[in-house]
């Protein structure tokens, strides 16, 4: 059981940092620093348009890491 465990935890922890990642470079290649201001055009919300221009680290990587992650905790 700590094994399924485990394994399963361990694809959440990679899917979030996926995810964050994702967030952290759209907001790195959209925001414009002015003397000591930093303008984002990426916003406050958790998921938005960025999601659409980042598929790959947004959505299909962590759905995959996720699938993955419960077939292994299911399978063993």
């Amino acid at each position: 059981m700590r094994k399924r465990f485990n394994v399963l935890s361990v694809a959440i922890v990679l899917a979030i940092l996926s995810f964050a990642y994702a967030r952290y470079d759209y907001t790195n290649k959209r925001s414009v620093t002015v003397a000591n201001t930093t303008f984002s055009a990426a916003g406050h919300d958790l998921f938005g348009n960025w999601v659409k221009d980042e598929p790959v680290f947004a959505i299909a990587i962590p759905v995959g890491l996720l699938a993955v992650g419960l077939v292994l905790a299911i399978k063993k």
